[in-house]
Formats: structure tokens, C-alpha cells, sequence
């Protein structure tokens, strides 16, 4: 007897078709797993037994081999349990095995028979939905993140006696899944059920928020430099609030790394499933695994985790220089691959990045009010921390200093600019370059681009010419300015780059080097 079940598993952050191939024969009974599988699928054996019989349903007798294919594919997890469970119950004649080779299933057994939420189930519910999947059963707790996929019937159920009725026809189906929606902003739900954050909150530091404004509209990268308790960190918290919508795109995306991640989707008052801008604020002694991912089985890190938001590294200079080192490819590339046992496991990175850091260790040096007491070795050690190149990759700089008391006292609920404001500009800024023809950052802009969009007149030209020789300016460095300077002019509304948008763009790069 023989029966034949589609399912997937997840790797890394893709979704691979499996077949699990059930033959049950005379001789002493047992089960046997073959395929590359791992610990966790081979000790399913007690699991699936166990959830047949507490089902009320016969366990097979007889010799039991499962066939999982392709054999070339290394397979883990506890995915696999369901559609196990059900090939033996299909090739044992419980269930009807023409109808059990349609829908797609995944799910892991509990002792009991219920169904347990997986991992990763948007990758494997993408990628069965690829070759032509249009049914898939899926634990009733994951039914949050399969009302993403648009196309496919999916049948939520909560345990395997459901599982049996729904193939054996004797459920009704189940009512359509709730849509998942997106929120655009920290302010239109609270996330992680902390209060809602706005930019109105914050006294002063107007310029800040005009480069923060600059760097969301353009996905510009920034470091901000200043002394303890001048406002890096609430500014930073706040930045998602001023960053465009998701699109779908974007909205999958996330959802899938919360779902490769075993992480919770957050709610709205309607209990339906709320995808946020991710921010991460990894603390500066996480490892390089914890950053960029890793691990025997490869696993998302913050850089991922942090994937279409921000990722805030606060105290720059108290990370690990190696650590930060890391960086430099995924902040070009977007992704970041890792290598194990021959197989390559891609995450996508597309992340804001915006670091803080303070000009000295003990935060003071040049500030009027206190005196540093940092010796000149102490500040060579911290300042060095940070490296050329990864500074020269960091579109934008900024200098804040710490709020007069005066600024203080004078602020009152509206007379600081909000988050709505700012997000206006951001959003204005994003519609004049998509009436350009332009529907990319700006600062995602490749080489060819930059020469067709950044265009510069005869006097800009001499203008930066200047600027490239004055300050000792890299290509890189030059280019990076000239896509600051592109955004700065669609803030304006402006089809050409001027000189003051140079200007402007300019004074975000030419901070005094924190290595220096």
C-alpha cells in the first residue's frame, strides 16, 4: 500500500517542495525514515505514533518506510509531522489517498493529536503555492500568517482528527481567513504594546530632524554624533514613524521573516494580524552571529530582522570592530548568504541603518559644559573603532548638541514639528520622483543611474569640483553626496540638483571624522 503527500520545508529563508512517499508492507513492524533527514524529522516517528493513536485511529501494522523527496535535500524541522502522519494513514487506507495528494500540508503533532504552530511557513506556503499548490492545510495557529498568500484556499486545523475529516469530506469548509493589514507608522497602533512615539515629543533638535526627514525620504544611511543625554536615542526610536507605507511587497517580506523567526504578529483592535516597519536596537555586545546571522543551521540576525525598517546601533564605537566589519557587503548588497555543508542560505538585509555614537568615551569631548577626561590614547582606541570605509559608506553625518534650557521650557504639544508633518515632506518628496519617472530610493541609485538622474549643471560641476578637491572627497564619497543631494532637491520639488542642495548635502559629509 502506497501514498504519495505534497508538502515543504524552509530553508533559510526559501521554501522547498517535498513529497513524502509512504509505503507499508509485511514484516515486523517499525517505521523508517529515509532521505536526508534530520534528528528532529527521525524522532517524529514517536511523535506521529502516538498522535494516531490518542486520534482514535489505528496505527498500521506491518513494515513502514517514509521516502522523503528529493533525497539530494537536507530537510529539518517539525514540519513534516502532518503530512507523515497522514501518508500513513493514506497508505493504511484511513484516508482516501487520491484526495490526500492534492492540497499541500504542513503542521507539527503534539502527543495529543493537536496541531502545533511552525516556522517559516510563508516561505514553504509561497513556494507550494509556486508549482501550483491552490489548497494547503495548516495548523489553525499559524492561520495569521497564511491569510497573506492571495490565491490559495487554505483549510486551518486544529488537530489531526480535524486533518482527517476535512481529506475524508466529512467537515464543512472552512470560512474565508481575515486579510492581514499594515501599519504605516509606530502612531497608528502601539508596537509591542508600548506607547506611541512622534517626533512632537521632542524639544529642539530641529536640524536632526530635518536630516532624519532627508534620510527617510532618500533611505539614506546616518550617523549621529553628540554627547550623552541629547536626544540620539529618542530620535532614532522614532524613525519609522516618518518612513512611507509598505507596499505588498514589502508587507510579505517582513511577514516572512517574523514567520521564519517564530516571531508573533502584532494585532489591531480588531484582532486582525498588523505588520510593522521592524525597528532593532541590538546592544553593543551581541556577537557577529546575533548581527548578521549564522549558525550549524543557518538563522536570521538583526541585520535581517531589521529588513525594509531600521537598524539602530546605538554607541557605535562600544561594538566589537570586527563586528562592524561585517557590514559592509550587506549594506551594499541587501542580502547576506551564508555557506554550510555545500548549500547556500540567502537572507535578505534591506535595511535604514542609523548609528549613534559619542565623540569620546566619556561622552564630553567638546562640549563647553563639561570637560573631557578622555587621554589622547583613550580617544585614538574608541575613534578607531569605526574604519574609513564604513564611515564612507554612511550617506549622511550629523553634530546634535545638547537642548538649551530654555528650548526646554518652551515647549508645548504643537510647536515642535510631529511625525505627520515630517512624514508629509517624506511622502511629497517620494511622489515628485515617482512624476520623474524614478521608483527607487535614491540612495539605492547604481552607477548608470546616478549619471542619468543626478545630472549637473555647468556651475554645480565647478562647485563640486571644488568641494572633491578641498575635502580630500573618495568616488564613493562624491556619488553618495550627489544621491543626498538628489533627494534634498526632490524635498524641493526641483527637477535639477542646485548648488544649495549640493551645499546642504555637503555639510552631511563633511563632519569631522569620528576616526580622526
Amino acid at each position: 500500500m502506497f501514498s504519495r503527500i505534497r508538502s515543504a520545508v524552509c530553508s533559510g529563508m526559501e521554501g522547498r517542495e517535498v513529497f513524502v512517499e509512504t509505503d507499508i508492507a509485511r514484516g515486523l513492524p517499525g517505521v523508517s525514515i529515509v532521505g536526508m533527514a534530520s534528528t528532529m524529522i527521525m524522532e517524529s516517528r514517536d511523535r506521529i505514533k502516538s498522535a494516531i493513536v490518542n486520534t482514535g485511529r489505528d496505527f498500521p501494522h506491518g513494515r513502514i518506510t517514509v521516502n522523503l523527496t528529493p533525497a539530494s535535500l537536507r530537510k529539518s524541522g517539525s514540519c513534516l509531522d502532518l503530512p507523515i502522519a497522514v501518508g500513513i494513514l493514506a497508505a493504511g487506507m484511513e484516508i482516501d489517498s487520491a484526495t490526500a495528494q492534492k492540497p499541500g500540508i504542513i503542521g507539527e503533532l503534539a502527543l495529543d493529536g493537536r496541531l502545533l504552530r511552525v516556522n517559516g511557513i510563508l516561505p514553504m506556503m509561497m513556494k507550494l503555492k509556486e508549482i501550483g499548490s491552490t489548497e494547503l492545510i495548516v495548523p489553525a495557529a499559524n492561520a495569521d500568517e497564511a491569510c497573506l498568500v492571495n490565491g490559495v484556499k487554505i483549510y486551518p486545523v486544529s488537530d489531526l482528527a480535524a486533518c482527517i475529516d476535512l481529506l475524508n469530506g466529512k467537515m464543512a469548509e472552512p470560512g474565508a481567513v481575515y486579510s492581514v493589514r499594515s501599519a504605516d507608522a509606530f502612531g497608528d497602533a502601539p508596537c509591542s504594546g508600548g506607547p506611541a512615539v512622534d517626533f512632537s515629543d521632542i524639544a529642539g533638535q530641529e536640524n536632526a530632524k530635518r536630516a532624519i526627514s532627508i534620510a527617510a525620504a532618500g533611505r539614506h544611511g546616518l550617523l549621529m554624533l553628540g554627547s550623552p543625554g541629547c536626544g540620539k536615542s529618542m530620535l532614532a526610536s522614532r524613525i519609522p514613524t516618518v518612513m512611507p507605507p509598505m507596499d505588498r511587497n514589502e508587507i510579505l517580506e517582513t511577514a516572512m521573516v517574523l514567520s521564519v523567526t517564530g516571531k508573533d504578529f502584532s494585532k489591531d483592535r480588531d484582532g486582525r494580524p498588523l505588520i510593522m516597519r521592524p525597528f532593532r536596537n541590538p546592544h553593543h555586545t551581541i556577537g557577529r552571529a546575533g548581527l548578521v546571522g549564522g549558525g550549524n543551521i543557518p538563522v536570521p540576525g538583526e541585520i535581517t530582522l531589521a529588513h525594509n525598517g531600521v537598524l539602530f546601533l546605538d554607541e557605535i564605537c562600544e561594538f566589537d570592530k570586527a563586528i562592524i566589519e561585517t557590514l559592509r557587503i550587506p549594506m551594499e548588497e541587501h542580502s547576506i548568504t551564508h555557506f554550510r555543508k555545500g548549500e547556500a542560505y540567502r537572507f535578505p538585509c534591506d535595511f535604514q541603518l542609523v548609528m549613534a555614537a559619542n565623540p569620546c568615551p566619556c561622552g564630553f569631548y567638546g562640549d563647553p559644559d563639561h570637560e573631557c577626561k578622555c587621554s589622547q590614547t583613550q580617544l585614538e582606541y574608541y575613534r578607531r573603532k569605526l574604519s574609513g570605509p564604513i564611515i564612507d559608506r554612511v550617506d549622511m553625518r550629523i553634530s546634535m548638541e545638547k537642548v538649551k534650557f530654555d528650548e526646554l521650557q518652551n515647549h508645548e504639544e504643537g510647536s515642535s514639528i510631529s511625525s505627520a508633518e515630517m512624514r508629509a515632506s517624506v511622502l511629497a518628496a517620494l511622489d515628485f520622483a515617482k512624476e520623474c519617472g524614478r521608483s527607487k530610493y535614491n540612495a539605492l541609485l547604481n552607477d548608470h543611474d546616478i549619471e542619468k538622474i543626478c545630472r549637473l549643471g555647468p556651475g554645480e560641476k565647478r562647485f563640486m569640483k571644488q568641494a572633491y578637491e578641498a575635502l580630500g572627497m573618495s568616488p564613493r564619497s562624491y556619488k553618495k553626496t550627489l544621491k543626498v543631494a538628489r533627494t534634498i532637491a526632490d524635498m524641493d520639488k526641483s527637477e535639477d540638483i542646485h548648488e544649495q542642495h549640493l551645499a546642504e548635502a555637503l555639510s552631511y559629509r563633511t563632519l569631522e571624522r569620528i576616526n580622526e
